[in-house]
């Protein structure tokens, strides 16, 4: 029987440059993004779920269908900055999930699988994430899809914004050369054992982390050890007018809605 209490945290800052206030765009005849989110994570294995924010918008919006959401510091670099907050508020819940709000797609057993992984891992895996196999050449270029390898055992060894490992034949290029199945994407879901995630907001901010801007590189560069879950499940991330415009034709081709 599972003794551990888990937490889910969806950490929320109003302010974007690509899609301003994307936070509170209303889909025509669905619901909010961040609704959408917190409305699956409602469906995963975990006790409580709890928006937090910098922005009495959001607080308001979201106090329309959940009092499960918190005011938090408007000065904190991170995400993880964010959920510590409310993580450091809740001591019963040892295990701490960071999901990210734009996400509306967020895959219910994904989430399982990696609180599984935290509960199940040795005591030197702090965190567990998830990866999944790159389906485009294209999409294994762009920046902001995040690349992860790892070793034998699922153990996170680097994560990169540029192409790991280095394409040294340039086969990248040469698209019929390709073996996308040794590409794996990094999906935006955490699971930390709390009394770490306490810890490791107040470790200093890294190197790579900060060339990379991925927060996760400052556990490794601590020599932490981080369990990656692999999953065929693939994440839309709302970031731009153009992934908001994939996501109405998904829920429209799936006939998906919400009451």
């Amino acid at each position: 029987m599972n003794k551990h209490k888990v937490l889910i945290v969806l950490p929320c800052r109003l302010w974007s440059t690509r899609l301003p206030e994307k936070h509170l765009i209303e889909l025509p005849n669905w619901k909010t993004i961040f609704q959408m989110t917190y409305e699956a994570c409602l469906k995963a294995e975990a006790d409580k779920v709890i928006i937090a924010t910098d922005s009495e918008k959001i607080v308001e919006r979201a106090k329309q269908f959940t009092d499960d959401v918190e005011l938090t510091s408007p000065n904190h670099k991170t995400w993880s900055d964010r959920v510590a907050e409310v993580a450091e508020r809740y001591p019963k819940y040892d295990i701490v999930l960071n999901i990210q709000w734009d996400e509306p797609l967020v895959d219910v057993n994904t989430i399982n699988e990696i609180i599984d992984g935290i509960i199940n891992s040795d005591e030197n895996v702090v965190m567990c994430t998830a990866m999944t196999k790159f389906k485009e050449i294209e999409e294994v270029k762009k920046p902001h899809n995040v690349k992860v390898i790892t070793d034998k055992n699922g153990l996170a060894l680097y994560f990169s914004r540029n192409i790991i490992p280095f394409d040294r034949d340039f086969s990248l290029w040469k698209k019929e050369e390709l073996d996308l199945w040794n590409y794996r994407k990094h999906l935006g879901l955490y699971a930390y054992k709390r009394e770490f995630l306490l810890k490791y907001v107040e470790m200093e901010q890294t190197f790579a982390e900060k060339m990379e801007s991925l927060e996760q590189l400052r556990i490794l560069e601590n020599w932490y050890k981080i369990k990656v879950i692999e999953t065929f499940y693939d994440s839309i991330w709302i970031d731009t007018k153009e992934d908001l415009e994939k996501l109405e034709k998904i829920l429209k081709d799936n006939n998906i809605r919400w009451e």
